[in-house]
């Protein structure tokens, strides 16, 4: 029956959908990416300038006892003042200190660059590829006019503070990175059941407006009616337990769960008046647990059995809950994805995917475990594993 939608279009839309929430997941990141980087290079920034201003104190610091060191000098012959200013000259030469002192005007000791001069007190100026703090200060000891001119290469707190910048950079984006990878996988674990409850509820909707716009065309028969009538109801039902399966997934993910004891004979029977033709073998007459979830849990692996087979056997024991069915067996690659508990598309899951990550949250949430065995001459089964530690202290069998 032609509906008149364009599959086409409709395709792209459920792309698009799909997709959103990885571009949720670019503009969250990015501004968790802004905002790890940018403190870190605020910090940096902070510690830099600290760094900095404690530095050049120390710089100032060593002018003055150079400064004070030719002030104390005043009394000594020029060529004896020369002689003790050289020798500290040399030793702030082998630290990357350049000084030049000047008495009335006479230069006494020159280390200084030529291309250094400085042009007020403090100053940071470029020689060659290397910036130097340049300190000028200039005095009277009452008879004498000293001038001292300080050059201090930058070199070393630069490649000291471009280090840590790195370092900061690297920490930042491992951090980044850290954050990224988790948030992009908790994302799309939060998302992936909404895209497969969203993939699942295209099917009905679908039919009922196909139907409904069967029916409005008018001067069909009264046979034809009750037949797209049926289908309406069977696809609104259908609407109802896809509806029905996200509240439950809710319930799960906000681990609202209520433990108590099931009487598994009543909800059995409950489910073999859905599945008449279901075989039962039950040997467990009490179970622990949530009553609604167990039942949606097990409800809907012998709806995906019905399905695939003609015959579904279901068995509760001791040790778990096992349902079969003589179906076309599960490609062998695929049946590893899914006991690996892979993301896998309700497209590739076919007709054994149906609220299958519904059902498997369910049992992660009872400490239980969802296995699947196929094989060609064994059908296919799913098996509940209910583990001992659990079985002894919850889900013992209750006289």
């Amino acid at each position: 029956m032609d509906t008149g939608w364009n599959s086409d279009r409709k395709t792209e839309q459920v792309v698009e959908k799909m997709q959103l929430w990885k571009k949720n997941f670019l503009v969250i990141y990015g501004i968790f990416l802004v905002m790890i980087c940018g403190g870190l290079l605020i910090l940096d920034g902070y510690i830099s300038r600290n760094e900095t201003d404690l530095w050049i104190e120390n710089a100032r610091n060593d002018e003055k006892s150079i400064y004070y060191l030719a002030a104390g000098l005043k009394g000594e012959d020029m060529g004896r003042m020369a002689m003790y200013l050289a020798d500290a000259a040399d030793r702030y030469e082998e630290a990357g200190i350049y000084i030049q002192v000047s008495i009335n005007g006479n230069i006494v000791i020159d280390y200084f660059p030529k291309d250094l001069k400085a042009e007020r007190l403090v100053q940071i100026k470029k020689s060659g590829k290397e910036r130097f703090l340049v300190i000028q200060e200039s005095g009277t000891d009452g008879s004498n006019m000293i001038e001292v001119n300080y050059a201090k290469g930058m070199g070393e707190l630069s490649r000291s503070q471009t280090r840590r910048l790195w370092i900061f950079c690297g920490i930042g984006l491992l951090f980044a990175g850290m954050m990224g990878v988790f948030l992009y996988y908790t994302m799309r674990y939060i998302n992936r059941p909404v895209n497969q409850i969203a993939h699942e509820l295209r099917t009905p909707l679908t039919g009922i407006r196909g139907y409904a716009e069967y029916l409005m065309m008018g001067k069909i028969t009264r046979e034809d009616s009750f037949f797209a009538a049926r289908q309406i109801v069977d696809s609104a039902k259908r609407l109802e337990d896809i509806m029905e399966k996200l509240l439950i997934m809710g319930n799960v993910r906000d681990g609202a769960i209520h433990i108590g004891r099931i009487d598994m004979k009543q909800m059995i029977s409950g489910l073999e008046e859905k599945y008449p033709k279901m075989e039962v073998d039950c040997r467990l007459e009490f179970l622990n647990g949530d009553e609604t979830l167990v039942s949606c849990l097990i409800d809907n692996l012998i709806s995906n059995a019905a399905r695939a087979g003609e015959r579904v056997k279901l068995t509760l024991d001791e040790g778990g809950i096992h349902v079969w069915n003589d179906g076309e067996p599960i490609d062998e690659k695929l049946l590893k994805e899914i006991n690996k508990g892979q993301d896998i598309s309700a497209k590739r899951m076919g007709k054994h995917g149906y609220g299958i990550q519904v059902c498997r949250e369910i049992a992660r949430e009872h400490g239980w475990k969802l296995k699947f065995l196929s094989s060609r001459e064994e059908g296919t089964e799913v098996f509940c594993q209910i583990s001992a530690s659990y079985r002894k202290i919850l889900y013992k069998k209750v006289p």
